[in-house]
């Protein structure tokens, strides 16, 4: 089950698995918007409540500041729905710019949580091992079928451990000195082949970043409008990674208007900005 809560002020949302941890995630928000209802003198705080005429006061700052904090949240509380998905915010189809370093839990996180509603799952990655460990460990079944497209040498290698001789798992190796439009087309193809009535295609794409450092700017965000367009005529579920380790805040930032929405990823927490796309 996820939570989620959503700004009213403004496009803040949040997703999160944990009924507390997003109360306390949605404290901290309020409290950039009405900080100014705080008032500290010496050891003492005082409040007053945007929503109501209550107002308080305490002889300890940072026990005054948990019951404004607390106060707040009593107001919002009902706001907060569960048993939602990300996808909701673009009416179960689109596409996500995932903010997050690709080998991380919250990565991880994001990946089972988009991944979870496709019958058919295609993903693009340098890390097939990694990915094939997760949807095992993570997901209650096996979806009808998953395709895995890869430029690793032996694709499968390290994971004898895993029985994935009943799986519907098709493994495509990709050439290293394949062009963004050679990729494209292949994908293409791939979902062309995939595409059935009552299918739901769900689509991850790790390697953003890496052909951003590769490819002229131009050139990457030609083949991804191209690339968008066609799952988006299928109705896929599409997320793609950007790092914010390794990409500046104003490459993510141009990236920004090109997907439905954008969230980023701190552990088990989703922050969406609705105003993408």
């Amino acid at each position: 089950m996820v939570y989620r809560w959503q700004c009213r002020q403004c496009s803040y949302t949040v997703f999160s698995p944990n009924e507390p941890a997003t109360a306390e995630t949605v404290k901290s928000h309020l409290m950039e918007h009405y900080s100014g209802q705080l008032a500290k003198e010496d050891f003492r705080v005082r409040w007053e409540c945007p929503y109501c005429d209550q107002a308080g006061q305490s002889h300890d700052a940072e026990d005054g500041v948990t019951r404004f904090k607390s106060h707040l949240f009593s107001h919002v509380e009902p706001l907060m729905e569960a048993g939602s998905h990300v996808a909701e915010a673009i009416n179960g189809t689109g596409t996500v710019l995932v903010k997050s370093p690709l080998d991380s839990s919250g990565a991880d996180n994001a990946r089972v949580h988009l991944l979870s509603p496709g019958d058919i799952l295609l993903i693009v990655t340098t890390t097939p091992v990694a990915r094939l460990r997760l949807l095992n460990e993570r997901l209650s079944e096996w979806p009808a079928w998953t395709i895995v497209l890869t430029t690793k040498p032996d694709p499968l290698a390290g994971v004898d451990d895993l029985d994935l001789d009943t799986v519907p798992l098709e493994i495509i190796q990709l050439d290293k000195r394949l062009g963004l439009r050679d990729l494209g087309e292949t994908i293409s193809r791939v979902v062309s082949e995939q595409n059935t009535t009552n299918s739901r295609l769900a689509f991850e794409f790790d390697i953003m970043s890496e052909i951003i450092d590769k490819f002229e700017m131009k050139t990457v965000f030609r083949f991804l409008h191209v690339l968008m367009n066609r799952l988006e005529n299928v109705g896929a579920l599409c997320h793609f990674f950007i790092n914010p380790q390794t990409q500046s805040a104003s490459t993510i930032n141009m990236f920004d208007g090109l997907f439905d929405i954008s969230m980023t990823v701190h552990g088990q927490r989703f922050v969406v900005d609705a105003d993408a796309g």
